[in-house]
């Protein structure tokens, strides 16, 4: 599982390093999947199986009548078209291309937000803005889960 968060520096050349934490959870696999995400200005990304997991639920979805498929062909456009495959060199760093570093305003450094089977890839304040804002509708809203409360 991809957990917790960590900053990392973004040198010139556009290299970041994966946290530790992410690459294990990966394990023998030597690349990570990263695309711009469609819900706001960061990164999604995660491993084979979550690629994976998402060609199945489009699939699935089409064969349950709950995707038509001109839209299962826009939803693998928008997801699978604009992932890309990055390896990681043997100090765990990824190079991250320009047009996302653009997307996501990441200039100097980046946060990596574990969120089970795939994380996120923010801006650290605009991530910090969101914490806030999460934190505060989940106060709000109920109960937490977990450790959390429940």
């Amino acid at each position: 599982m991809f957990l917790s968060s960590s900053t990392n520096a973004i040198d010139a050349k556009g290299r970041t390093s994966v946290p530790a934490g992410f690459r294990e959870a990966l394990g023998h696999e030597q690349s990570i999947y990263i695309w711009p995400s469609v819900h706001g200005d960061f990164l999604e990304g995660g491993g084979t199986a979550y690629m994976e997991s998402l060609q199945r639920e489009i699939f699935a979805r089409v064969a349950d009548g709950s995707l038509s498929p001109v839209n299962a062909e826009a939803q693998q456009m928008v997801l699978l078209g604009k992932a890309r495959k990055l390896g990681y060199d043997k100090t765990g760093r990824i190079v991250l291309p320009q047009d996302f570093r653009d997307h996501a305003h990441l200039d100097g450094s980046a946060t990596f937000v574990g969120l089970g089977n795939r994380f996120q890839v923010w801006n650290p304040d605009a991530h910090e803005a969101r914490m806030m804002a999460a934190s505060e509708k989940a106060r709000a809203t109920g109960p937490m889960l977990g450790a959390f409360g429940v």
